[in-house]
């Protein structure tokens, strides 16, 4: 139902439909960014139904979502095409920034990466900000065989270089 742009799509009465069955979802960030779109929704119906859903979700008192600009870069990281480089440019931005919430995006981020390709840049750029305390570790994590050859080798390079 929705479309790459965050907008919603499709006839109205989808869109009432979809945005109508939030209102039984888990309080977190996609639901409330579907609801976003749905109180932006040009159609009155569409935002009622966001105010109804919002109601729904009131009842349950869920814990807040907590949004900051760190969370953001990190919950999106990966919608770009590997070719933008958005990826790891973002990635190495949370590197840089060394404060806690972004060590801890870091963290997460290395424990989520789907491609071998992303983990080994990412590795590198850990690397090169001499962060090994950090791919130590991943030693304990339980990695793909590619992901934990990856992990050896940048920690043998690390540790023969007198940077580990």
């Amino acid at each position: 139902m929705s479309r790459s742009d965050g907008l919603l799509r499709g006839a109205r009465e989808d869109r009432v439909a979809a945005i109508n069955s939030l209102g039984s979802e888990k309080w977190n960030l996609e639901v409330f960014l579907d609801l976003h779109c749905g109180l932006l929704d040009h159609a009155e119906d569409v935002r009622v139904a966001a105010i109804e859903a919002l109601q729904e979700i009131s009842k349950q008192q869920p814990p807040p979502v907590v949004l900051t600009p760190i969370k953001l870069l990190s919950y999106f990281l990966f919608s770009f095409t590997v070719s933008s480089g958005v990826a790891v440019q973002c990635f190495e931005f949370l590197v840089k920034l060394d404060t806690p919430e972004s060590r801890e995006s870091v963290e997460q981020v290395l424990f989520s990466v789907q491609r071998n390709e992303d983990f080994r840049e990412f590795v590198g750029i850990l690397q090169r900000a001499n962060k090994l305390e950090l791919l130590h570790r991943l030693e304990r994590a339980k990695l793909s065989q590619a992901k934990a050859s990856i992990l050896r080798s940048a920690l043998t390079t690390g540790t023969r270089d007198g940077s580990g």
